[in-house]
Order: C-alpha cells, then structure tokens, then sequence
C-alpha cells in the first residue's frame, strides 16, 4: 500500500512539473518574441518570472527524486521502467506524465536557442552602436581641442 502512495505522490508531483513546464514555455515564447521585437525592457521581467518557476520546478524535482529512491528500494528495482513490471496501478500515467515532460523541455530548449541568437544579434548591434558613438566622440574632440595648459604670461622683470 505504501508503494501506491508513493507512486500517487510521484504522479502529483509530475502533473505538477508540467504544468509548471507550460507555463515556463509561455514565457519562453514571450521572451523569444521580446527579443524578435528588440523590446529589452521586458525581457527582465521575464526573465525574473521564469527564475522563479524554475526555482520551483527543481522543488519538484527534488521532492521527485526523494520519491523516486524510495519506490525503487521498496520495489527492489533500479529505474523506473521496471515499474511496467509491477502491478502498481497509475504507472502507465506516470510514463505518459514523463514523456509529456520531455517533450516540452525538448521545444524549451529550442525556443531558448533561438532567443539566445537573437539576443546575440541585439548585443552585437548594440556593440556596433556603442563603436559608432566612441569613434564620434573621438572626431568630435579632435576638431575642438582644447589647450593642454594655461597660457603663458610674459613678466618683463627688467624693470
């Protein structure tokens, strides 16, 4: 009975995780979009929205992995696809749970890429604008120079 509530819990905590993985790919996308557009001021916001999911998220993993050991040493196996093996009910949406969880870190990680060359993109324009503005300022400064020191006074002491 013990082992069904165990395997119980590692279920609420997947459907958990995911919903969690939905929301984060939300933001994925919005972050991507952000940086499509070039609009950098939201792109913190977003940013700090998904730090804390993710901080969340790794909660749940922690508390998975907790549950995890345990079954496997009550059931006396040593990964979780030999629960096919055993009667437990629930274990079927447990894979399909995992699977669904995959497959949405998988498209993360691609939205993720894509944001990351966009903002290399944005960095580099930017890179290029800031270059553009020293170089300014140095042709600038070179047309209006200033005298290095005072100018000299002339003291006629002879008399």
């Amino acid at each position: 009975m013990q082992q069904q509530q165990i395997l119980n819990q590692m279920i609420a905590l997947s459907q958990k995780k995911l919903e969690m993985l939905i929301e984060l790919k939300k933001y994925s996308e919005n972050q991507y979009e952000a940086f499509k557009s070039g609009d950098l001021d939201s792109v913190e916001n977003i940013l700090n929205k998904k730090d804390e999911l993710i901080q969340y998220i790794q909660k749940l993993d922690d508390a998975f992995l907790m549950s995890s050991d345990n079954l496997k040493k009550l059931l006396g196996i040593t990964t979780l696809e030999e629960l096919s093996k055993t009667s437990l009910s629930g274990r079927d949406q447990l894979k399909k749970q995992i699977e669904s969880i995959t497959e949405i870190v998988d498209s993360i990680i691609t939205l993720e890429k894509s944001s990351y060359e966009n903002a290399s993109v944005i960095k580099n324009e930017l890179k290029d604008r800031i270059k553009n503005v020293y170089t300014g300022k140095k042709m600038t400064s070179a047309y209006h120079t200033k005298p290095v020191s005072n100018p000299a006074y002339f003291f006629d002491k002879k008399k």
